[in-house]
Parts: C-alpha cells; sequence; structure tokens
C-alpha cells in the first residue's frame, strides 16, 4: 500500500514522574485483594477451542461454531462484541488465512465473515476492516459489517500489511508486518494516502496516539498533532501489552520482566496513563512474579482494569484494591482476552 503523505508535529516537554525504585525482596507470587464471588462480567479466551470463561462459577464453555483442532486462536473486541479469528496450520511456521467469527451471544451460532489474513475494528464499531486473500500473493483491503455485508469490493493492498484499529483521523495499519522494516502507518482507508508514520503505535484512540521511543514512550495529539515525551514509570522491564479503554481516555500498559534482578523469575507490573494529563496510575499489589505469557489485561464497559494471570481480577481506578474471583484458569491460553457483560 503506497504511503504518500507524512505529516509532522510539534513536540513539548512534559514533566515524567520519578520511575519507581526497584523492590529488593521478591514480588509476591499471587495477586492481593477483596475476595469476591460475583463477577459482573465473563472472558471469552483464546483457549483451542476458543471458550468463555465465567469467573464466578469457574466454568468454562467452548464457543458454539468456533472450529476445533490444531489451530492458532485469536480474539478482539469490536464495540460490546468479541471477533475470534481462527487460522489452521499450513507448516510448522505457516498459518492459513483466518475464519472470523463474530458473536453477537455466545450461546448463539457466530455470524461468520470469511477468511482474512488480519483483521482490525471500524472506527464507528459496527464492522471490521479485513485484509482478504485474492492468491497468488495478492491480497485487498476492505470493510465487512459485522452482520457480513460488504461495503465494495475494496481497494489492492500488500499481503504484509496487518490492519489495527480505525479511529476518525484514519486506520492504523503496520507495513511489513513481522519484519525487521516493519513501520506503522495512520492511512486514509479510501485513498491509501498516509496521514502518520511511525516506526512503532503502541495503541491509538479517537483522539491520540501512544508511540514507543528508544527509552520512553510519546503522546501524539490527533486533533493538533501536538507530540509529549512520557518517561517509563518503572526502572526495570519492558512496555508489553498495552490496551487503550473503552472511553478512549486512558491506556493500560503491562510492563514486563523476564529475568528480576538476574534470576529466573518473571515479573508483571501493571501502569495506567491517563492520556490528557500524562500522568500514571500504578495498580494495586504491583509487581507481581508471573509467567508473562499466561498475563492478559482488558477493560471492560464499566470501565473496571481486568487482569488474568493466577486469578482473574477487577480494578478502579478510585478504588484502593483489586476484587478478585478465584477461579482456576484454561492452562493453554494467550495474552488476548475480551471481557463481555455476564449476560
Amino acid at each position: 500500500m503506497a504511503v504518500v503523505l507524512l505529516l509532522t508535529g510539534c513536540t513539548v516537554e512534559a514533566d515524567p514522574p520519578d520511575a519507581v525504585p526497584v523492590p529488593t525482596a521478591p514480588p509476591a507470587s499471587k495477586l492481593d485483594g477483596v475476595p469476591v464471588d460475583y463477577s459482573g462480567f465473563r472472558l471469552v479466551m483464546t483457549t483451542s477451542p476458543p471458550s468463555v470463561l465465567d469467573p464466578a462459577t469457574g466454568a468454562t464453555t467452548p464457543l458454539p461454531g468456533a472450529p476445533g483442532g490444531d489451530r492458532v486462536n485469536d480474539v478482539l473486541r469490536v464495540g460490546k462484541f468479541p471477533v475470534v479469528l481462527s487460522a489452521a496450520r499450513c507448516g510448522p511456521s505457516c498459518l492459513e488465512p483466518s475464519e472470523v467469527l463474530v458473536y453477537g451471544d455466545p450461546k448463539n451460532q457466530p455470524w461468520k465473515l470469511g477468511k482474512a489474513r488480519s483483521v482490525a475494528p471500524s472506527a464507528d464499531e459496527t464492522g471490521v476492516w479485513l485484509i482478504r486473500d485474492e492468491g497468488d500473493d495478492l491480497c485487498r483491503l476492505q470493510y465487512v459489517s459485522l452482520l457480513g455485508a460488504e461495503r465494495d469490493r475494496g481497494r489492492p493492498a500488500s499481503c504484509t500489511t496487518a490492519v489495527r484499529q480505525e479511529v476518525p483521523k484514519g486506520l492504523l495499519i503496520t507495513v511489513n508486518s513481522g519484519t525487521a522494516s516493519a513501520e506503522d502507518v495512520l492511512i486514509d482507508p479510501a485513498t491509501g494516502r498516509a496521514v502518520h508514520q511511525f516506526p512503532r503505535v503502541l495503541a491509538i484512540t479517537k483522539e491520540r496516539m501512544l508511540l514507543a521511543e528508544l527509552t520512553e514512550f510519546s503522546v501524539l495529539d490527533l486533533r493538533n498533532d501536538q507530540r509529549t515525551p512520557v518517561r517509563w514509570p518503572v526502572a526495570n522491564g519492558k512496555p508489553g501489552q498495552v490496551v487503550p479503554s473503552r472511553d478512549g481516555y486512558k491506556v493500560a500498559v503491562l510492563f514486563g520482566d523476564p529475568a528480576w534482578a538476574g534470576t529466573a523469575t518473571q515479573t508483571a507490573d501493571v501502569w495506567v496513563l491517563a492520556l490528557d494529563t500524562l500522568t500514571w496510575t500504578h495498580a494495586p499489589a504491583m509487581p507481581i512474579a508471573t509467567e508473562l505469557k499466561r498475563v492478559a489485561i482488558e477493560w471492560t464497559e464499566s470501565d473496571d482494569l481486568v487482569i488474568a494471570a493466577d486469578v482473574v481480577a477487577n480494578w478502579r481506578l478510585d478504588r484502593p484494591q483489586w476484587t478478585i474471583v478465584k477461579t482456576p484458569l484454561p492452562a493453554e491460553r494467550n495474552q488476548r482476552v475480551v471481557a463481555i457483560a455476564q449476560g
């Protein structure tokens, strides 16, 4: 996909917070909080086959209509709905395009949108952008509603392009995805014209982008192209998952340390950045010692931050503790979950 225009913005300095000192004692291996027996939400999990976990009961129910067998599964949220991607293997390191399944109700059969190499939510949350495989190493970018209605045939696109998220200012894509030359570009999906281009965009909301720099972040305000540096709030660890809240005013960042204090202990440390004030809030009882590949973070409709680690827990930023449901989690899962209403 051609990139024909780059815009630059002005940069201002922010007063960054001092990094939290490195603890001298090993972090706790269990998340501390207030035990509860009701969560108010369920989690769509990327198990095989994909499933729904009810934290209150511990019941894990396979999603109807999801393919079984040796497949690679993923899940993303479009509005209130989970969209499951399920890809068959075509070799040891090769995947077929994913089946795209939209669940209006996880108890019912999904709406099937066909196959795609990549999927991203539309700005109005009523559809998705897809990279479709045309064969002979040809692909196209296409918009499809959640009910399966195609707007048109779309436009030609590189098969190595990954779609990320559409916002009012454009569609965020990754060019040369999965390679050392990958770059993130905000484009006008109707023309392919580039609006912004950066080496790595960690998250995008309606009004702002969170950008990765060498040793810090920066936030780009899409309304005026003003770019402000933001220092990491930790001395050790690297940013991993970055998940915007549903209202777009903040992002949760999971900082992971794969070798805490030079040991084999892995730690996860969750912080929340307010995008308007550029201030950090540290999640309670953090960091914890846990396998990083088993930690997932997500936001609920009611603006609770959810973590799935050794337990399922949720936290509101105006409260001092997590509320914890001690339910067993599926052993085989990846780092993506989607929170849906209890039903």
